[in-house]
């Protein structure tokens, strides 16, 4: 079995191919260290709450569904930490994106980057988990009222 993602869904499909043996609306995930978890936040049709999913890759059937400490912007990224005990994802107030950290097994999270403006589109580890790299923006927007004029 192998997860598969199309851009929007993680899928699980054989080795040997076939069509995907599950769906779950799946957004940006990311697969654990050690290679035995996929994780991801999701929404449930009974639950309006994303939840962060960790689906073992070897036996999705035993997925975990955890709340998310921190609510989430659409389809953003969440990532393993560098010992696989944690995930990092970008929590939003006012505007402004901060990476939040929230360990596993259930402890309280923290906030770990302070920024006072812009927003996370991406990030990502090094590959030995010292370093942390950010793509920061943001959208500028005008608003034109176009009126016709009498003669």
């Amino acid at each position: 079995m192998i997860i598969v993602s199309n851009g929007f869904d993680a899928l699980e499909v054989s080795l040997d191919g076939g069509k995907p043996d599950s769906e779950l609306p799946a957004y940006n995930f990311d697969i654990s260290p050690d290679g035995r978890l996929a994780a991801f936040t999701t929404f449930l049709s009974s639950d309006p709450k994303k939840k962060l999913a960790l689906v073992p890759v070897d036996s999705p059937q035993n997925t975990k569904l955890l709340d998310l400490q921190r609510p989430i912007p659409t389809a953003r990224a969440v990532r393993f930490t560098h010992d696989g005990k944690a995930v990092v994802y970008p929590v939003r107030d006012q505007d402004v994106d901060n990476l939040w950290l929230q360990p596993l097994d259930g402890s309280s999270g923290k906030q770990i980057t302070n920024f006072k403006s812009e927003q996370i589109r991406d990030f990502h580890w090094s590959f030995d988990g010292s370093k942390l790299g950010l793509v920061r923006g943001h959208t500028d927007s005008d608003v034109v009222l176009l009126q016709e004029s009498r003669p």
